[in-house]
């Protein structure tokens, strides 16, 4: 039984059906109930209404309510405000109006600065006002409602005994951005299978599957491999987008059928929040409604988000740090680089044991063992060695099987050492750029380079690392050359890590290429913005998590990304004219050598008249020659 004072039945059974259908089964959110009533009479009509629709809905305990009251709070005293974007809130609702002056009074509880409501989500506005041609006033609530990204709102209203659905369609053949009222469809008692009082349609209709070729204004410039423009004659405007978020866009378009308008800022600013509370770039126009979406390589960030209504993050991107190349490789380091300091010292272990066991077997008097290690004749052991260990063939071959296992092991491995070593050294001398950069992140600290980046990263890098030297750019061309080309400019540049393919790419294989940190700080995920409070983001969102789970995304990723990262990785190794310069480390070590060797002429000559230095000289060429 329903209380005495209501007499509208068919608008309580309406809204119970609503609840259970709809609110009760869509969301888990609570359900805000709010009147916005002019007299005292429409007061106490809602809430009647509302006593008698909860009365029904509360046994089912499907749905939380909260109910309020048509106050609007003030801001400071709200510890924390949603943001303006819209990205939270309340996205469900039951509105209570009794005429427009009210709905004036729910239009400006919806816009002010903290309002706990996601204006892109479904809301019934219940209609309970008197006059003879409520739709007038209806067709000027839609035409506001439109205008604040309301779309997904139905209006109940009362007639000739049952209620009757009314809606608006922003998009349809012939017209965009249209606010008339449209009839949906009304409540009445359901036929088998169906029972009791409710509706063959859904509550919402859906709005956004078609928009009948309606223009999108969005907002872009050229950043490969993102985003890359083109000039067509074909396509309206004249310009085709290409590139990861460009293929993506067309693809959202093709599907949602609208038409793409773009915004190109000569700048290419993506836009700040300026000290005095003023925006610039993109975001500006962003804010302003100037355009309905933007992306060009979005990284997501809270400043951000609380300004402009991201979409789903539909890929993700290593964040690598660009630092200075350091010093071209000396003569000396080209000779040494080839092996790492192990191999050096493993092959220097090797050359120390065989010196000190054939010093050990010429000083023993057991000729049998040395026969055996050594064979038999080899008067010059320590010279054959270091003779096959260049290069040259071996002498005096041993008799003996184990001596023979010896030398085998010893040419296998100065084949390996000599084969690996000359490749390396040939690469080396030909790569005039080689360089020999930082490895480790703490090194790049305690060098105390300035960082240059975006204004999005600025926050994530001063939360997570200790960085006090920072520098805000907008565009990170300059820099990105200074590293290439300056041995060391004092800066490091965090980057995502297409945009290093992309730039050694433009490079060509005959210059330098940037150099980058051996681990990535970070994964960075890109997303699109909107409006705030856009009802393009629910149909947007659906769509990129349908493109990923189908591999769509994967794919524009794979065309713009895999290309370039291999072009970019390629160098030109075709071979170059040796300069003295990169001989200098060989031309050192011959004048070393040829130094000694005339050291040692001139002590042979010495030897002749001193006979301690004869002796000296006699017995390192016996034992250890």
């Amino acid at each position: 039984m329903l209380p005495t004072g209501v007499h509208n039945v068919s608008l309580v059974y309406a809204l119970v059906w609503a609840i259970d259908s709809f609110y009760g089964r869509a969301t888990c959110t609570p359900l805000a109930i709010v009147q916005f009533a002019t007299s005292r009479q429409s007061r106490g009509h809602h809430n009647d209404l509302i006593d008698a629709t909860l009365s029904k809905c509360s046994a089912s305990y499907k749905v939380q309510f909260l109910l309020e009251d048509d106050q609007v709070e003030e801001t400071e005293n709200m510890k924390e405000l949603p943001p303006l974007s819209g990205i939270t809130g309340r996205p469900i609702a039951i509105w209570f109006v009794d005429s427009l002056r009210a709905y004036i009074r729910l239009e400006m509880y919806l816009i002010q600065v903290g309002s706990p409501y996601k204006r892109n989500g479904y809301f019934v506005l219940v209609y309970t006002g008197v006059e003879d041609e409520p739709m007038e006033s209806i067709k000027i609530m839609f035409r506001r409602l439109l205008n604040m990204y309301v779309l997904n709102v139905v209006v109940f209203l009362p007639r000739y005994g049952t209620v009757q659905l009314y809606t608006y369609y922003p998009y349809g053949p012939h017209r965009c951005q249209s606010s008339l009222p449209v009839f949906y469809t009304a409540f009445h008692h359901l036929p088998p299978p169906y029972t009791g009082f409710g509706l063959t349609k859904p509550l919402f209709p859906s709005k956004m599957n078609d928009m009948y070729g309606c223009e999108m204004v969005v907002a872009t410039f050229e950043h490969r491999p993102y985003v890359i423009l083109e000039d067509d004659k074909k396509v309206p405007g004249g310009r085709i987008l290409h590139g990861i978020e460009g293929m993506i866009s067309r693809a959202l378009a093709e599907r949602m059928n609208f038409s793409i308008k773009l915004v190109e800022p000569k700048d290419k600013n993506r836009g700040e929040i300026l000290p005095d509370g003023n925006y610039t770039g993109i975001l500006k126009m962003m804010v302003d409604g100037q355009v309905n979406l933007t992306f060009v390589c979005y990284m997501y960030s809270k400043a951000r988000s609380e300004l402009m209504l991201p979409s789903v993050s539909y890929t993700s991107f290593s964040i690598v740090l660009i630092i200075p190349s350091g010093g071209s490789l000396s003569p000396m380091q080209r000779l040494v680089r080839p092996f790492r300091h192990i191999i050096w010292y493993c092959i220097l272990a090797s050359l120390a044991s065989g010196i000190l066991v054939i010093a050990s077997l010429s000083i023993m008097t057991v000729p049998c063992l040395r026969n055996l290690v050594l064979g038999r004749r080899n008067h010059l052991p320590c010279t054959g060695m270091l003779y096959s260990l260049l290069g040259g063939t071996v002498m005096h071959n041993p008799q003996r099987n184990f001596a023979r296992f010896l030398l085998m092991i010893w040419l296998l491995q100065t084949l390996i050492l000599r084969a690996a070593y000359t490749g390396q050294l040939y690469l080396l001398l030909q790569d005039v750029e080689l360089r020999a950069p930082l490895t480790k992140l703490s090194q790049v600290l305690e060098k105390g380079y300035v960082f240059h980046m975006l204004p999005a990263l600025k926050g994530v890098f001063q939360d997570s690392l200790e960085i006090t030297k920072t520098k805000v750019v907008f565009n990170l061309e300059p820099s990105l050359l200074r590293l290439r080309d300056e041995d060391d400019p004092g800066i490091a540049v965090p980057l995502l890590q297409p945009t290093v393919y992309q730039f050694n790419y433009r490079s060509g294989p005959n210059r330098n290429h940037l150099t980058l940190l051996p681990v990535p700080l970070m994964t960075a995920p890109l997303t699109m913005y909107m409006r705030p409070h856009s009802y393009f983001k629910r149909p947007i969102d659906r769509l990129l998590m349908a493109m990923m789970s189908s591999g769509i995304v994967a794919r524009y990723r794979r065309m713009y990304v895999d290309r370039i990262e291999r072009l970019a990785k390629r160098r030109n190794l075709e071979p170059k004219p040796l300069t003295p310069w990169r001989l200098g480390g060989i031309f050192f070590s011959c004048a070393v050598l040829q130094f000694l060797a005339s050291l040692i002429f001139l002590l042979e000559l010495m030897s002749r008249t001193r006979p301690r230095l004869h002796r000296a000289l006699s017995a390192i060429n016996n034992y250890l020659a």
